[in-house]
């Protein structure tokens, strides 16, 4: 290298080496990373995957965005308020208030923003643009945010990018998923970032009581934000909040203990005047964030510092008692605010009850929970799959890197290890106590809960015993990070929809384990531990690389394919809806389809996904429409509830187990079932001189003992230990023949006739055998002519508990028996024809209309128009006039 090219070399190196320079590298950086970001959520706009093709507008991509798109809607229709009467769309009978969340307000705001650029932009499409919006402003708030917390741009440059791409991530901020999760993120970030400032304040030699009232009533301001754009997201921020205010007021150094007091009880205090700001009742939010289990520790962290400098500063304790300040302060606060809550809030042992099953299982309790798929809980390996190995081991580094650099504080440093070692069992305790359902820590036997628990109690007492023994200091920094940690450690046990507020901390935590894991290195004494950081950190970029490249080839595809839910047939239905049925009808069905109904039918609806018809509303139309056997029974809930129109969905036969358990009785499992579709291969089809023998294979547990009996057996199968494992037909020029089950039980197959068979509008009744019956309809097959439809190719088996219920009867069957003749079915909709599909059912949308003026002899029952009440409490009433 000649002198000009060194030259030349030297100050390029010294230009980048500028810190000015790196910034706007980092900046320029970020820059590309949004834009990238922004062109793979509007692929679904530039793709044309989201249009109506009955309004020719735009749609949004899944069910709760078309609640806030409606709600949207009316605030422009009144003058951006909403009418005083109440959302008289959502469970009529109910006077449900409207929703209080910001989202319909910003979708207006985009709209009015829009138009001005494009006087034909529509509403609609302010909607599906929404989360695309607010992912902008979300991610550079997360930017900021990972600056500022580990004071370095390429960490905050690279947790940007892995947030942009990771595939839990992608779906809610795409555009046309214009539901409260991107406003949300946005409302969290800001939340964060203004309570951290507000923290690292006090920090100051020279902070003034005014100055920390203002950053607190700033950061109350922001925390209510977050709550007003997603109030599932506040929840989070009670938890994290409280804790990084207990660990840095427990281990501050300086003595102006008031001015700590003071910031936090401003948060408090603007938290509460800021409702007011955004609609909201203060009583509500107080309840509903600040006094349930995981938000409870708010008040008592107040309490607390309150209680504990009031001791200090009056002297009430002599030199002898102080040391045990901590103790008397924590042991009032409990008593005191167990009064308080025992008096004025609720059981407080029903309280310590609640937080002990929430922290378990958050989403398990009601039989809804535990039907909806993204409330299910998950394990450990689903998070794992969903991110990748890769990103989860350098994420649990980076936690494990979190507890070394708390444990640096400690004064006495062989108590470090001990805490690293305390708070890495923590950690493992939390994610590695639930790990898969075939796992030895499956999250539900004891030695799981046994670690899940033993770890909490590891970290609580080494912690204490080193806060007792030496002098902690602790970076608030750190402080805050661990803070954020732990509720995202808890909620990776939580539900699977909760995947997507976790994933922007592990975003956080992967490139700050790599520039962790680097540092160390560099500073190491020892070459040997020099070249395996290297060697490490080589390994760690590869593999990162090959799965950032990973990430965008799946984001890329999953945004370019991305079609709504509300498909053609639902358009078309709808369309159906709004043009032929009376303006203001009510209509019922199951609680999925209520905001379609609502906005793209613009029917009122009995329930909706919002659930303002409670369990117990779901419960009555389950147990008392959907799967009833008397027809009685759901003729009086249409009649109570002035239904006018009933609507099922192909779904609602894969959904039978769902809202059959849902609809069960009280002590008795008398209506959980499911119904299964079994499918004949053509080149299995038996062929005699005289008729066809076919075999339906499928599979399907029992859902209740069955026993048969006659003269050459007598056959007990148990309830969910047999099962079906064929059915066998058999036509002749006669017809067909009593269908037979094969049923299957320890290793033996018993082949036994079935009474019921249903083909070709038919209902044959064999007068004996099992009590179930078959359902045969047409089956599409693929061949190498192309695809097929075999008329006799697929066949249900309804067990005792389905093949009377209305589902099975009225639109399976289309009521065979005259029983639903107040029912006239007025519309079918549907792409496919009535087969089972491609692995998965396919059939109309059916609407009837309800002839509630021809039920003369039916009674009504105020019960069906209740949201609480006892399940199963309609059991014994009467419905028809004696």
């Amino acid at each position: 290298m000649n002198k000009d090219t060194k030259k030349y070399f030297d100050e390029g190196i010294n230009f980048l080496k500028n810190k000015k320079v790196q910034n706007s590298i980092a900046i320029l950086l970020f820059l590309l990373i949004l834009i990238l970001g922004v062109w793979i959520r509007i692929q679904p706009i530039v793709n044309g995957n989201l249009i109506d093709q009955t309004t020719e507008d735009y749609i949004p991509l899944a069910l709760d965005p078309y609640y806030f798109l409606r709600h949207a809607e009316t605030l422009l229709e009144n003058g951006g308020v909403y009418p005083e009467e109440g959302d008289n769309f959502r469970s009529p009978h109910l006077e449900v208030d409207w929703h209080s969340e910001i989202l319909p307000q910003s979708i207006v705001l985009i709209y009015k923003v829009s138009q001005t650029l494009n006087p034909e932009s529509t509403l609609n499409f302010a909607a599906i643009l929404n989360p695309v919006i607010f992912f902008i402003f979300g991610l550079i708030i997360f930017f900021i945010l990972s600056w500022v917390l580990t004071r370095n741009k390429w960490i905050a440059v690279i947790g940007s990018l892995i947030l942009t791409i990771i595939p839990p991530y992608l779906y809610r901020t795409l555009a046309g998923f214009s539901d409260h999760e991107s406003i949300g993120m946005f409302g969290f970030f800001t939340a964060i970032l203004l309570f951290f400032l507000g923290l690292f304040y006090l920090e100051r030699k020279k902070s003034s009581y005014i100055k920390s009232s203002g950053f607190g009533l700033i950061a109350g301001f922001g925390t209510m934000f977050a709550i007003a754009s997603w109030g599932g997201i506040g929840k989070f921020l009670f938890m994290i909040f409280p804790l990084a205010f207990l660990i840095r007021w427990l281990t501050r150094k300086d003595k102006d203990a008031w001015n700590y007091v003071n910031f936090y009880a401003s948060w408090f205090i603007g938290v509460l005047i800021s409702t007011l700001i955004f609609g909201y009742s203060t009583i509500s939010v107080v309840k509903g964030q600040m006094l349930i289990p995981s938000g409870i520790l708010t008040f008592l962290v107040l309490g607390y510092s309150i209680i504990e400098t009031i001791l200090i500063k009056s002297n009430l304790l002599n030199n002898k008692i102080m040391k045990y300040k901590e103790l008397i302060s924590f042991g009032l606060i409990l008593i005191f605010g167990g009064i308080f809550y025992q008096f004025f809030v609720g059981n407080i042992f029903d309280l310590m009850s609640n937080l002990l099953s929430t922290i378990l299982n958050p989403f398990k309790g009601t039989r809804l929970a535990q039907t909806v798929a993204e409330q299910k809980a998950p394990y450990l390996t689903e998070l794992i799959s969903q991110v990748g190995k890769t990103i989860f081991w350098t994420f649990l580094v980076g936690c494990l890197i979190v507890g070394w650099k708390i444990a640096t504080g400690i004064k006495i440093k062989k108590l470090r290890p001990l805490f690293v070692i305390a708070f890495s069992f923590f950690v493992f305790g939390i994610l590695f106590s639930k790990i898969s359902p075939s796992s030895i820590l499956n999250g539900d036997n004891l030695i799981s809960k046994a670690l899940f628990f033993i770890s909490f109690l590891t970290i609580a007492i080494t912690s204490i015993y080193i806060y007792k023994k030496s002098d902690w200091s602790i970076d608030i920094r750190w402080i805050f990070i661990v803070s954020w940690m732990i509720p995202m450690l808890l909620a990776v046990r939580s539900a699977i929809r909760v995947f997507f507020a976790i994933v922007p901390f592990i975003s956080l935590m992967v490139p700050f384990a790599f520039f962790e894991i680097a540092n160390w290195g560099k500073k190491n004494k020892d070459d040997l531990m020099k070249i395996l950081s290297l060697a490490l950190i080589l390994f760690l970029t590869v593999l990162l690389v090959i799965t950032s490249i990973t990430y965008f080839k799946t984001v890329k595809q999953q945004a370019s394919y991305q079609t709504p839910s509300y498909n053609t047939d639902w358009q078309n239905a709808m369309k159906f809806i709004r043009e032929n049925t009376t303006e203001g009808a009510i209509f019922a069905h199951w609680w999925d389809y209520g905001y379609w109904v609502q906005t793209g039918g613009n029917r009122p609806t009995f329930s909706d996904g919002g659930h303002s018809q409670g369990d117990f509303g779901n419960h009555i139309f389950g147990r008392y429409v959907l799967t009833t056997p008397d027809p009685n029974t759901a003729k009086s809930f249409f009649k109570t509830n002035n239904i006018s129109y009933l609507l099922i969905d192909p779904s609602d036969i894969s959904k039978y187990g769902a809202y059959s358990s849902i609809g069960t009785g009280k002590n008795v499992d008398d209506r959980t079932s499911y119904i299964a579709t079994f499918t004949s291969d053509l080149s299995e089809v038996q062929e005699t001189r005289n008729s066809t023998l076919r075999f339906y294979r499928g599979g399907i547990m029992l859902d209740d003992d069955l026993r048969y009996v006659d003269e050459s057996q007598d056959v007990f199968l148990p309830k969910n230990k047999a099962g079906v494992g064929a059915i066998i037909l058999e036509k002749n020029e006669r017809g067909y023949s009593q269908p037979k089950g094969v049923y299957v039980y320890n290793n033996k197959q018993y082949t036994l006739p079935i009474r019921y068979l249903f083909v070709n509008e038919e209902l044959i009744d064999f007068n004996s055998g099992i009590n179930a019956t078959i359902f045969i309809h047409p089956n599409l097959i693929n061949s190498q002519l192309g695809q097929q439809v075999d008329s006799d190719g697929a066949a249900m088996y309804l067990s005792e508990k389905v093949k009377d219920s209305l589902v099975a009867k009225l639109y399976l069957m289309n009521d065979p028996l005259g029983e639903y003749e107040e029912l006239e079915l007025i519309h079918e909709e549907s792409s496919y024809p009535f087969a089972f599909n491609y692995g998965g059912y396919r059939g109309p949308i059916k609407i009837w209309e309800i002839k509630t003026d021809e039920m003369d002899d039916i009674l009504t029952h105020k019960e069906f128009s209740s949201n609480e009440g006892d399940f199963g409490i309609l059991d014994d009433f009467e419905f028809v006039k004696g």
